[in-house]
């Protein structure tokens, strides 16, 4: 079977970016102990067995069995969009292979969440690797025969740095639990720091707020590693924080008073397209994320609600209303993808607000196509004079919307139906390859020649070296990334996740500062009151809800989307009385049977599981 898809994988190669890359150094040691013979089945626990060192006489030294004496096969499967292009042989291939005297074999197999076809083959066919990510739980490989459980003691013993992020934050311990008992793990949850990465950045025009009249708190200039002649005075961050408001007053200003002083009337506040797009100049600066995941206590019914029925959320419609009326804000055209429309918009320099995609595309070297996003767009040629300025969320309880809400993931990675002595020795070399002394090395490859630093180590963003620059013996096989060996997702480390970008180590450093609590406390970050998560609910009420929404969410979104449709339609004068009805309409088409069990409190907060120590 695998020939089979390996064949159909040679004929349809396409070539994409890795998902995301990253590592931390956390543990340079090896992990060297043995483990018995033994083969988990089932729910069966699996005992971790140490070596026992003997001395048979005194003048005789201790004997130290070679743990790594046995040479085994172990099929592999990372590499998001670019397993399916990795060519046998590589250097860090090599280089583990011998030292854990073990043959790696990639399976060429696209691994890539919008297309599962070739995943799904695999797994019908009976085929499972013995350590990968491909999208798939583990208690769904174990229900059907296809993957093992994990003995947290086993973690304890050959995984130690994954064991201590276990006991850093506890939280872990719930995830992937294997149902009636307390140690054994479906999988290798991921533990990512993206509970505190926004995916969005709040930027606006800071010249045009100073010809306002505007004074900027704290203003701090970043430093550009692409073009430090000509943008290290053209990018600040700024603790000011705008009302509503004055948010209100600022798009109008934007819109009328010339800010530009050109004399035309060219400019205005910010398009519009209803989309996550527009996040940072909407919703979330009202203090909630249109998120269906997250409930909140309505400040007038005290009852948890989804956003569409918090009271915050015809605060938002209200002010998009009044914004687009008057054309402070102006509807994208909807002839293409709205996220094109805007970037093409914004990328006119035409506009006062801008929310950019990506932190590292702010200073132009994000994902490879920074250049193509403001403000590198608008520096680099549409008005190289113009400054950007990187605020707060606006709004009186605005705040950044973080990608995920917990550092721990729903998504693992599994190991198949393997022994132990196999699963031990996965462990070791994960253990050296993402948390050794030589992490980066299977991360970015070797320093010098796949990567240098652009000042100092581990403080400065890195440049990676032209793919045709790199010597023959260490160049890339199928693909020029790395990582397919290295940490790509169990670190904490913001940075490193990021490759030590130049926007994201100046960003964290400004909060770190100016921030009460830092970047990484709670009081830049949006969190709902309660999550709907199979974490923080008691399982019996998950299923409850669960099955509840299946059955109203059909009436539910028809009485969502006739009222929007008024709304964008200009067909509601006041947005008080109609919004009335329209939570009558959400309770009498199910709402109401959905608070009285979010309003249990046996479902606890989030602050709860957030302080879980």
């Amino acid at each position: 079977m695998l020939r089979i898809i390996s064949i159909l994988v040679s004929l349809i190669l396409l070539f994409s970016l890795v998902a995301c890359s990253s590592g931390r150094e956390v543990n340079e040691s090896v992990t060297t102990g043995s483990v018995a013979q033994s083969q988990t089945t089932k729910a069966d626990t699996t005992k971790a067995v140490t070596t026992t060192a003997v001395t048979t006489q005194p003048e005789t030294t201790t004997k130290i069995e070679n743990p790594f004496a046995e040479k085994m096969t172990i099929n592999w499967l990372v590499g998001t969009y670019s397993s399916h292009l990795y060519e046998d042989g590589r250097w860090d291939e090599v280089e583990l292979e011998e030292k854990f005297n073990v043959d790696i074999r990639m399976w060429n197999i696209l691994v890539s969440s919008s297309e599962m076809q070739q995943v799904q083959m695999m797994l019908a066919a009976g085929d499972v690797p013995d350590y990968g990510f491909y999208y798939t739980t583990g208690k769904y490989m174990f229900d059907n025969g296809l993957g093992r459980t994990v003995p947290l003691k086993m973690i304890q013993q050959f995984y130690p740095s994954y064991y201590k992020l276990i006991q850093e934050d506890p939280l872990g311990l719930s995830f992937n639990l294997v149902e009636g008992t307390e140690d054994e793990y479906y999988g290798l949850a991921m533990y990512t720091p993206l509970s505190r990465h926004t995916g969005w950045v709040p930027i606006w025009r800071l010249d045009w707020l100073e010809n306002l009249g505007y004074e900027l708190d704290n203003l701090v200039v970043m430093e550009s590693a692409l073009n430090p002649e000509r943008w290290n005075d053209r990018l600040y961050f700024s603790t000011t924080k705008f009302t509503i408001s004055e948010v209100e007053e600022i798009l109008r200003a934007f819109t009328e008073d010339d800010p530009d002083g050109n004399g035309a009337d060219d400019t205005y506040g910010s398009p519009f397209a209803n989309s996550a797009y527009d996040r940072y100049i909407s919703y979330n600066m009202f203090g909630f994320d249109q998120d269906g995941a997250h409930f909140y206590k309505d400040p007038l019914t005290n009852d948890y609600v989804p956003y569409f029925a918090y009271t915050p959320y015809k605060d938002n419609l209200s002010f998009l209303m009044r914004m687009l009326d008057k054309g402070y804000m102006k509807w994208v055209p909807g002839e293409i993808a709205y996220n094109l429309e805007l970037r093409a918009i914004w990328n006119t320099g035409r506009t006062g607000f801008i929310d950019t995609l990506g932190p590292p595309r702010v200073l132009g070297l994000g994902y490879n196509d920074g250049d193509q996003w403001p403000p590198a767009a608008i520096l680099n040629g549409v008005e190289p004079d113009a400054t950007f300025v990187v605020t707060p969320v606006a709004g009186e309880n605005g705040n950044y919307r973080p990608h995920q809400p917990f550092n721990w993931s729903t998504m693992m990675y599994l190991v198949g139906d393997v022994p132990d002595e196999k699963l031990a020795r996965i462990f070791q070399m994960v253990e050296y390859a993402y948390f050794g002394e030589n992490w980066m090395r299977y991360k970015w490859g070797i320093e010098g020649v796949h990567y240098t630093w652009h000042s100092e180590p581990l403080d400065s963003p890195i440049i990676f070296t032209d793919a045709t620059k790199i010597p023959p013996k260490y160049a890339g096989k199928g693909t020029t990334m790395f990582g397919q060996f290295g940490n790509l997702n169990f670190m904490s480390d913001l940075n490193a996740y990021f490759n030590y970008d130049a926007f994201y180590t100046q960003f964290i450093k400004y909060w770190e500062v100016y921030s009460p609590d830092g970047w990484f406390g709670d009081s830049l970050w949006i969190q709902p009151d309660k999550l709907y998560s199979q974490y923080t609910m008691p399982s019996e009420i998950y299923e409850e809800f669960k099955l509840l929404r299946e059955e109203t969410i059909a009436q539910i979104n028809s009485v969502i989307n006739d009222f929007t449709g008024r709304i964008w339609g200009g067909q509601i004068a006041n947005i008080d009385t109609e919004w009335e009805q329209y939570i009558e309409q959400l309770y009498n088409a199910g709402l109401d049977d959905w608070v009285k069990i979010w309003n249990n409190d046996e479902i606890k907060t989030f602050k709860y599981y957030k302080s879980v120590k």
